[in-house]
């Protein structure tokens, strides 16, 4: 601005100084100051907004939906600690139970990503949402206090989702909800006359922000049928109803791909959520085993992660859930390059957290230290760079390819 009023009022040329100039031109050049001077800060503004810290959770959840609920709060309030503005959580973090008939009965209302923003903000009042605010609030400043919850609260079934948007608001952090079962499934026809058809649920991956309004959800399409002698026997399908879409979100961290766990072994949908949906991080909580996790999870996800450009992040459980399931853990940030940013460890290593607390024992409750977060700084200029040095997509848009 000062130069530009110099040049108004002083020109120095071919030997020549005027003195004097209409008083329009002076505010020509102080507005054209002005306005290089906002492009500027504009600019500077832009460059420092490229990086912004993501906290992924790694949590043991049971069928006790309350003690789960504080475990997020617990690592809400951490992520708020660590300056994150998003919180990951895995797959079924809310509950986990032991039968197909348990997370049928118990699955969440029907959730609604429209509708009137006021009703979506108002707060639910009671003490289990009393305990969630100062949960996270004390998680926050450090003190790290739970709030003792009467008896009689304990045995209501609180709302999954009225918790998280709590949760939400009392941190500041949007919430990314890795796995919650949810009714209003279409049940699943059966054959011969006279049989009912067979109730199902969705699973679903739903996006909160820091106003507790729900922005998307996606449900799980690929689903885990999978039996391998001696090791898994699991058939999700048998309560639960796949997706039929994809979902892309926008989010103060970047724009986010959605995925559930067992999706990850289909590249192509990944594909897609790039190409044609411009997803910049891809989002896979899980509950993966601990034999497939040990065989294929830091492959399949690195693999994502270079295939697609993005940073991957995939919030996991860890642990014995109950008699018959465990989880493998290992709570994963990679970055565009194939890089893991940070590891949650697990049954097979402590990652890259402190192996002072890390038990190395196969019949452990659980091998690392739960509640826990891992952070990551998502770096914009890092996915254009690693997307500019090679253009994969591009590539893969202008390629001809077909069967001889």
């Amino acid at each position: 601005v000062i130069a530009c009023y110099k040049a108004a009022s002083s020109h120095t040329g071919s030997g020549m100084r005027i003195t004097s100039a209409p008083r329009h031109q002076y505010l020509y050049y102080v507005v054209l100051g002005f306005l290089a001077f906002n492009d500027l800060a504009k600019g500077t503004f832009a460059m420092q907004s490229q990086t912004s810290r993501a906290a992924v959770a790694q949590l043991r959840s049971t069928s006790d939906k309350l003690s789960n609920l504080l475990d997020v709060a617990k690592c809400a309030g951490w992520a708020k600690r660590e300056g994150a503005s998003m919180l990951f959580l895995p797959e079924c973090f809310g509950f986990l139970g032991e039968s197909g008939q348990e997370t049928l009965s118990r699955a969440e209302p029907p959730i609604l990503v429209s509708g009137s923003e006021s009703a979506q903000q108002k707060s639910v009042k009671g003490p289990i949402f009393d305990a969630l605010k100062l949960t996270v609030s004390s998680y926050a400043n450090g003190s790290e206090q739970v709030a003792d919850i009467s008896e009689s609260s304990v045995q209501i079934e609180v709302s999954l989702l009225d918790g998280l948007k709590t949760i939400a608001r009392e941190s500041g952090c949007w919430l990314s909800a890795g796995g919650m079962h949810e009714s209003g499934a279409p049940p699943a026809a059966m054959g011969g006359e006279g049989n009912e058809a067979k109730s199902r649920v969705y699973n679903s991956h739903v996006i909160i922000d820091s106003d507790g309004i729900v922005k998307s959800t996606y449900r799980k399409s690929h689903l885990f049928d999978v039996s391998i002698p001696n090791k898994v026997n699991l058939r999700e399908s048998a309560t639960t109803a796949p997706g039929e879409e994809l979902v892309v979100c926008d989010s103060p961290i970047g724009r986010l791909g959605l995925s559930t766990c067992y999706d990850v072994r289909f590249p192509e949908m990944y594909v897609d959520l790039v190409q044609r949906g411009g997803a910049e991080i891809l989002l896979v909580p899980s509950a993966f085993t601990v034999p497939t996790g040990k065989a294929h999870w830091h492959t399949l996800l690195t693999a994502r992660a270079i295939e697609n450009q993005c940073y991957v992040l995939a919030a996991a459980q860890v642990g014995k859930h109950n008699n018959k399931r465990k989880s493998y853990g290992h709570s994963l940030a990679v970055d565009p390059w194939g890089d893991i940013v940070a590891d949650a460890g697990g049954y097979d290593g402590a990652g890259t957290m402190s192996t002072e607390r890390y038990v190395e024992d196969e019949d452990a409750v659980s091998p690392v230290e739960v509640p826990s977060i891992i952070l990551c700084d998502i770096d914009r200029e890092k996915i254009n760079s690693v997307r500019e040095r090679i253009p994969i997509q591009q590539h893969r848009a202008n390629a001809v390819i077909r069967f001889g």
